[in-house]
């Protein structure tokens, strides 16, 4: 517990003074919000409002439009508003269309850091991504998003652990009668994890980031049990990269905090 403390502190320093929304989503979540942040707030969703072209895209890529809009509600704009609206939107017509033809690029890099090289794997990707953002945009009843939300959760185990932890945040979010399949998910992620927390061929912090927005118990548990990994990965800056990736550290946070919660 001592050393999960430690390592929070160091996190905290590390975000004192980033002006980014990791930085304001990290000091929410520590309880250390700068008098600033309000305003920092309305001109980060401002920002990502004024990327946004007519027809509701950000450079017609579905990752780079989803990802904008999911950050803006983090930061607490609520899915009617009109800057964040245009980009649902956007995503929803894509989801809609059928197959996935974006200008996203394979390999595909998600935000966390997670690389998908497939074609295939890069599609579910970002398929799931866009569910979770139309699923918390309050579209989850939309009969189109039931139906991907559907096809989703009654497919095979992916190929993959990334995949898998792909499909858990498309689901975690999902309507009541889809989350019990969060515990063959949480189950399938746990099964694999090693004695040191991590796994084998998968990236840590794409797990964590799906097992956090679970929030099962069981989901939990294995967060806790990979602390010892994100405590080796620490650096002296308090990141977990040498580059300082903000949004790994903002996930490695988060999951820090659940283990310290017990």
């Amino acid at each position: 517990m001592k050393s999960l403390k430690k390592a929070i502190t160091k996190l905290e320093a590390f975000f004192q003074d980033i002006d980014t929304r990791p930085g304001v989503l990290a000091r929410r979540a520590l309880g250390s919000e700068k008098p600033g942040d309000a305003m920092l707030t309305e001109a980060l969703c401002n920002e990502r409002g004024a990327r946004t072209r007519m027809d509701g895209s950000i450079g017609s890529s579905l990752i780079d439009t989803a990802w904008a809009a999911w950050e803006m509600m983090d930061l607490g704009l609520d899915a009617l508003n009109g800057q964040l609206s245009r980009l649902v939107s956007w995503v929803l017509g894509q989801f809609e269309a059928g197959p996935l033809t974006t200008a996203d690029p394979v390999p595909l890099g998600l935000p966390n850091g997670a690389v998908f090289d497939s074609p295939e794997g890069a599609s579910l990707a970002l398929r799931c991504l866009s569910t979770r953002l139309l699923v918390r945009a309050h579209l989850g009843r939309r009969p189109s998003v039931v139906q991907g939300i559907g096809a989703i959760a009654a497919a095979p185990q992916p190929a993959t652990l990334n995949l898998s932890a792909s499909v858990l945040s498309a689901l975690a979010l999902a309507p009541p009668e889809h989350r019990h399949h969060l515990d063959g998910l949480v189950n399938r992620l746990a099964v694999a994890q090693r004695e040191d927390g991590a796994w084998a061929g998968a990236d840590v912090f794409h797990m964590l980031d799906a097992l956090v927005l679970a929030g099962i118990r069981p989901a939990r548990a294995v967060i806790a049990k990979a602390a010892p990994a994100l405590l080796s990965l620490q650096r002296d800056t308090g990141a977990f990269d040498d580059a300082a990736h903000e949004e790994r550290a903002l996930i490695g946070l988060r999951a820090l905090q659940v283990a310290a919660e017990g």
